[in-house]
């Protein structure tokens, strides 16, 4: 393994009390980023800076990040006492509750910042559906409906021409297998099937900075029940597919490792989490190494300078 940089700290302070950190948001400056937290009872989040925590009037309540805008100038959060989803902007400001159905978990802003692309649902065994809510006017247009399917984690190209989702059973089984479908950009209805992958552990698909392909994690222990309900039983590796799917090649091949948390760098590096451990990989090259072993996880792209 290659020799390790020297790591400057840019933020250290323990967790809330009886909370773990779960995972890092970057906004696309690469200058502000959103700590999320799984705590016994709730969940927490706190923004920051690169020079430091973000104060002014920015006090977050018990819930999670969802998205940011495309100019990182605003962020989508819902609260889990409510269930309201906020539009919150990050300098400062008032917070604007966006009107949504019941039931809205999961929201995406579109590549040009005026539609938020929202998917609800009314309870276990009664479906999703997928939707689309403009911004200026205000309204919401249902998009597709899934009687029977969870749709979670739409994402959309970087040009914005190509859509895609996971779709899983509408189960009380909280991990299970899923696939990853590429849907009508302006309708929601699935289109291609691309891959089987891991659901409900939380790790979204990523599209690669060209546009070409998805990144996803696949879980290479099916058949192991535990699997199906505890989160750190599960085997994974992460693997690439085209968006036509005629390509489907592995990143990783370890044996006995939980891999997840992939996110790319603006140049095409990909970096993610394996066991307590951050790697990087450069499509062409081997994945490697950059942190020690132990307590690493959750990487997140950041701009050089603040």
């Amino acid at each position: 393994m290659p020799e390790l940089s020297q790591a400057a700290p840019l933020y250290s302070q323990p967790d809330p009390p009886r909370c773990q950190t779960d995972a890092v948001y970057t906004a696309p400056t690469g200058v502000t980023f959103l700590l999320q937290y799984n705590c016994e009872d709730t969940l927490f989040a706190r923004l920051f800076h690169q020079s430091g925590e973000i104060n002014h009037d920015i006090l977050l309540p018990q819930g999670y990040f969802m998205n940011w805008s495309p100019d990182g100038n605003w962020l989508l959060f819902r609260d889990v006492e409510t269930g309201h989803v906020w539009l919150i902007p990050v300098a400062g400001g008032d917070w604007q509750l966006l009107p949504l159905p019941l039931g809205s978990y999961t929201a995406v802003f579109t590549p040009d910042g005026q539609n938020v692309l929202v998917a609800a649902s009314a309870g276990l065994g009664l479906g999703s559906e997928l939707g689309l809510l403009n911004l200026a006017e205000g309204k919401f247009i249902p998009w597709q409906s899934f009687p029977n399917q969870i749709v979670a984690h739409p994402a959309w190209s970087p040009d914005g021409s190509h859509l895609a989702y996971v779709l899983l059973p509408d189960t009380n089984i909280p991990f299970i297998l899923g696939e990853l479908w590429l849907a009508d950009p302006a309708g929601g209805a699935p289109l291609t099937l691309l891959a089987a992958v891991d659901a409900g552990h939380g790790y979204p698909p990523r599209w690669s900075p060209d546009g070409n392909s998805l990144v996803y994690v696949h879980r290479e222990n099916p058949d192991d029940i535990r699997a199906n309900t505890d989160p750190l039983a599960l085997r994974s590796n992460l693997y690439r597919v085209s968006i036509n799917g005629d390509v489907v090649a592995l990143i990783t091949q370890f044996a006995d490792s939980l891999v997840y948390d992939a996110t790319w760098s603006a140049d095409g590096i990909l970096a993610f989490t394996v066991d307590d451990a951050v790697w990087t990989w450069t499509p062409g090259e081997t994945p490697i190494q950059v942190s020690p072993p132990g307590i690493y996880r959750h990487p997140a792209w950041l701009s050089a300078a603040p």
